[in-house]
């Protein structure tokens, strides 16, 4: 008996010491890198144009080879109003293999690749859109969605990634203006802005032809968080114990009132901090006082956007505040000397600012922005230019002058 207890022990101390060991092996992941903030080169062809990037599939082990055994892709195009007769866009792969592990096919057809320990394998992604250049500006989005299966000793696991290709037409810039008290508000119309967009040569080429000394360009805040890869996919999101429950406190018409929302404002302000917004918020309730909630977990609670809240194609996403808004605005002065502002606003006559360079009018601009000239569907015009109207209609009158001389 005491031999069995021992044999027992012994087998029982080598399962522990076995586990340790396997729970001690790296598992960092092979992971698909989308390419962000760098430009898509252009392609041209007769009767077509096309853009091309290479995106690569990196292995973080530094010690384990993986192989990325498939990939696919789909690709999804957003009319602005009817499909256009004559228009087709077509995707394909190749592969950007630097070991040479395998051959490189024009086929299509993707070859399982290895991997080695801290190097990539590029996917070279290409669209082309085929048809009469004159409807093509029918065209509201480009979408592409990429599958891929990755294949190594810590798991088998079949990833998407969506990839929505940066604006590709000139659209009509400004709209015509209008006023909210003492300001003239230009609400300006760009093409879809993405993470391959930056602000700055955004309000450079739609701003600064129209740009007057005192005006300010305005921002809506989930676009500039949009250009910085500030969105997830709900399925994406790893929800956590406390956002499933605590999500049922907060009004259903709300963006934290989802398992997934709830969880993004968790991890962009911290678990601590939001268990006390939600005790906080609760006790004010209890005397009539709401809000509370928001105003302990701070300002990024408030600017998380859950699906449904921007416009296609980023309907489908969670769009959270954006990163160093404050940096963001000073960006946009140092390189088009335009005073700027991010703001949150909506269609309740409620506006709130951001961020702003320091010659704002913080309190005025709240006051023209009441009207919410942006608009809250799919009127595509994330810039709104504000101009005090005594310094419109002077310099109008001095362009009639110029003129009548």
């Amino acid at each position: 008996m005491q031999t069995l207890v021992v044999l027992l022990g012994l087998v029982g101390a080598f399962v522990a010491a076995a586990e340790v060991w396997y729970g001690s092996r790296e598992r960092s992941p092979l992971v698909m890198l989308p390419k962000q903030r760098t430009a898509w080169q252009e392609m041209s062809a007769p009767g077509a144009v096309g853009w091309t990037s290479v995106i690569p599939v990196r292995n973080f082990s530094t010690r384990y080879e993986a192989t990325v055994r498939d990939v696919r892709c789909a690709v999804r195009v957003l009319y602005k109003h009817d499909i256009p007769a004559g228009l087709e866009v077509k995707a394909s792969l190749r592969a950007q293999d630097p070991q040479g592990h395998a051959d490189v096919r024009a086929d299509g057809y993707w070859a399982a690749h290895i991997v080695e320990p801290g190097s990539y394998v590029g996917v070279e992604l290409s669209v082309w859109l085929e048809g009469p250049v004159e409807r093509q500006d029918q065209i509201h989005a480009i979408v592409v969605e990429l599958t891929y299966e990755t294949y190594m000793r810590q798991a088998f696991q079949v990833e998407t990634c969506e990839i929505i290709l940066p604006g590709q037409f000139d659209v009509q810039a400004t709209l015509p203006p209008v006023q909210e008290g003492d300001s003239l508000l230009f609400p300006i119309r760009t093409h879809i802005l993405t993470d391959g967009d930056t602000m700055a040569d955004v309000v450079a080429k739609y701003v600064m032809p129209i740009a007057q000394p005192g005006d300010v360009i305005v921002m809506a805040e989930s676009v500039v968080a949009i250009t910085q890869r500030r969105y997830r996919r709900p399925q994406d999101v790893a929800v956590g114990y406390w956002a499933r429950r605590l999500c049922y406190l907060v009004p259903n018409v709300g963006s934290l009132s989802t398992p997934w929302g709830f969880q993004c404002a968790i991890d962009d302000v911290g678990l601590g901090r939001m268990l006390l917004a939600v005790a906080t918020g609760a006790a004010f309730k209890l005397v009539g006082q709401k809000g509370w909630l928001y105003r302990v977990a701070g300002l990024p609670s408030e600017l998380i956007d859950d699906v449904t809240g921007t416009m296609p194609p980023f309907d489908k996403y969670i769009v959270m505040g954006p990163d160093e808004p404050d940096a963001a605005v000073a960006d946009v002065l140092a390189k088009t000397g335009v005073e700027a502002a991010i703001a949150d606003v909506n269609n309740l006559r409620r506006a709130c600012i951001v961020a702003a360079t320091p010659g704002v009018d913080r309190p005025a601009l709240i006051r023209s922005l009441l009207g919410n000239p942006s608009g809250n569907a799919a009127e595509q015009t994330p810039l709104v230019l504000v101009r005090p109207a005594a310094v419109g209609s002077e310099r109008s009158g001095m362009r009639d002058q110029s003129r009548s001389v």
